[in-house]
């Protein structure tokens, strides 16, 4: 059983006249590629900016964090920091596995 994403009933008809429905979903798909992979480059621009603040991975901060070794990691910015580099790590993570499964279900290339 599919899942279905609905858009405009217009837009749709429109697309498919433009493209065809096999090459329209060969493009759905390429777009949403695209999509995860702009939003990877940013997480992984703001994860490197952190790795250089803190000279560490993510995972050795959360060791140190958990130790109690980072000094003053209640303070607003350190623990900001720990909230964000930590929500973008997973964020990071989901998206490549997104990835993953969406290229490897990915429709046979269509050329029109």
């Amino acid at each position: 059983m599919a899942n279905v994403i609905e858009i405009d009933n217009d837009l749709y008809k429109a697309l498919v006249e433009s493209f065809g429905q096999e090459v329209l979903k060969e493009k759905i798909n390429t777009f949403l590629i695209s999509a995860i992979e702009t939003q990877l480059e940013k997480y992984t621009g703001e994860i490197l900016k952190f790795e250089k603040k803190y000279g560490t991975s993510f995972n050795e901060f959360e060791k140190m964090w958990d130790e109690g070794i980072i000094e003053n990691k209640h303070s607003y910015e350190i623990e900001g920091d720990f909230m964000d580099w930590e929500m973008m790590e997973m964020e990071k993570k989901d998206l490549l596995t997104a990835l993953s499964k969406l290229k490897e279900h990915r429709p046979e290339r269509v050329i029109s």
